[in-house]
């Protein structure tokens, strides 16, 4: 990922645009300072071994931007390049941005995944919005903004806002969704009033000057096109990232995929939740422990590896790479090593050293700051449930669509579901999914999504309100589940 460097003559500007910047960073995208002089009496200048040493702190394969106030901080940046070793300077761009509006375009621009030509164009792009809006007012030559993104297809999906933050999409809000949107493949354009810009760019949405009131509309075209409005239609819920109180009603519109809401009866799943067995072990169990440990792994291994093969011939290879990522996760010498010391030191059955080893890893995800990381939760607590099931002698079956309703078409009501039993539903007849929890960028609403099965999470209470039999319906775009009155 790019990383960025200010140099400034004042340390204590520095470190606001440091402050300011922080808010704006998302992804690792890394900030490094080197500003004042060491002179108590004159602090106030730029010093060149200080802009290397800050180079070197943040230099990635990806490059380094390096922006800068004025006066002799341009000469020490050149200074520094001399200094650095010549892989590393040549890794670096310096830019004549403006330093505040330039670093926080430049941050947004890296934790998006730009490139650094990309983010360089971000931050010599800083000033645009302002110049724009102030065009025909105090500065009449001012020029306007840059060309709006090209025109989306006809066949794009779109889903619309009305922005309800009391500043609008200022600089943090637009940051928001600028990172949230930076994981899709996908051409996207925001709108407003007819005027467009591609959200995934700080200084595009500034021009938009968004404000509260205004109506939005996020046009999405290509393989993660739902992803991205669905993406877009939670963080808006949101506030964007802000503490918003929403008026009465709903007020999200758009294209549901696929369109329309299902009525069907419920059928309640309740997936095989495994635990580990709490007993401990005696010193003469601990290689048979270990033994048993490895090929639970080895097994589970093969068996992602057909699950991987059956979501690449029923969807495609984005899909079926969700199970060939768990197999990685799975086959690590490091993760072995850290199974066997538990055992061992702990005197830990398999089961009980695996789940202690992986839900360790699954509460790092949970705990992430990046929400499309933290729902990888959801993929270790999968794979450690088919260890536990293979341990116990009880091997991972999909969720059963049981009698009386097994050749209906049916409404499936869960607390959650695993991708991996996800990819083993029938969708001939599972019309549609309600969870009770989950997330709308967990694999398993993707593969969801994929497999053309609609489905609504954070449905809380779902399985106590319903009944096996009843009639529902299913509102993918109101996010809702309507019931019928429950037979007795």
């Amino acid at each position: 990922m790019v990383n960025i460097v200010v140099v400034s003559h004042s340390l204590l500007l520095a470190q606001g645009v440091e402050q300011l910047a922080g808010q704006m960073m998302q992804d690792g995208c890394r900030l490094a300072i080197a500003a004042g002089v060491d002179d108590a009496e004159h602090p106030i200048g730029t010093d060149a071994i200080k802009v290397m040493e800050a180079i070197e702190s943040v230099d990635d394969p990806s490059g380094v931007l390096v922006l800068m106030d004025l006066g002799s901080a341009l000469l020490s940046a050149e200074t520094a390049l001399d200094l650095l070793a010549p892989d590393v300077a040549r890794r670096v761009r310096l830019c004549a941005a403006p330093l505040v509006e330039g670093t926080l375009a430049a941050v947004v621009a890296a934790s998006a995944g730009g490139d650094l030509a990309r983010v360089r164009a971000e931050a010599l792009g800083a000033l645009a919005a302002k110049m724009g809006q102030l065009a025909g007012r105090d500065d009449p030559d001012a020029p306007a903004a840059g060309p709006p993104p090209p025109a989306m297809p006809a066949d794009s999906q779109r889903v619309s806002w009305t922005v309800l933050n009391p500043n609008g999409l200022h600089v943090r809000p637009a940051a928001k969704l600028a990172g949230a949107l930076a994981p899709f493949q996908a051409d996207l354009r925001l709108e407003k009033a007819g005027r467009g810009a591609d959200p995934r760019s700080l200084n595009q949405l500034a021009a938009l000057q968004i404000r509260q009131g205004d109506t939005i509309s996020l046009l999405a075209s290509g393989p993660q096109a739902a992803q991205a409005l669905e993406a877009f239609s939670d963080l808006a819920r949101q506030g964007f990232g802000e503490a918003i109180a929403p008026p009465s009603g709903q007020i999200l519109t758009g294209t549901p995929v696929p369109p329309g809401s299902i009525s069907a009866p419920v059928l309640q799943l309740r997936p095989v939740r495994h635990q580990p067995r709490p007993d401990p072990i005696g010193q003469g169990q601990i290689a048979a422990e270990i033994g048993r440990m490895r090929a639970a792994i080895a097994a589970v291994i093969g068996d992602l590896g057909r699950l991987a093969q059956q979501a690449v011939t029923l969807i495609g290879e984005e899909q079926g790479a969700i199970f060939s990522a768990h197999q990685l996760l799975l086959d690590d010498e490091d993760l072995l090593q850290a199974v066997e010391r538990r055992i061992k030191q702990d005197l830990l059955g398999a089961d009980a050293a695996l789940a202690r080893e992986l839900m360790a890893i699954a509460r790092e995800y949970g705990a992430m700051d990046d929400r499309y990381l933290r729902a990888r939760e959801l993929d270790v607590r999968d794979i450690l449930n088919r260890l536990l099931g293979y341990l116990a002698a009880e091997p991972a079956a999909p969720p059963a669509l049981a009698a009386p309703l097994a050749n209906l078409g049916v409404l499936a009501i869960a607390g959650e579901l695993f991708p991996s039993e996800m990819i083993a539903m029938d969708r001939q007849r599972v019309k549609g999914i309600g969870l009770e929890r989950g997330d709308i960028l967990s694999h398993s609403a993707i593969l969801a999504r994929a497999l053309g099965i609609p489905m609504v999470v954070g449905l809380s209470g779902c399985l106590e309100a319903t009944q096996t039999g009843q009639a529902a319906t299913l509102d993918p775009a109101a996010g809702t589940l309507s019931l019928a009155q429950a037979t007795a």
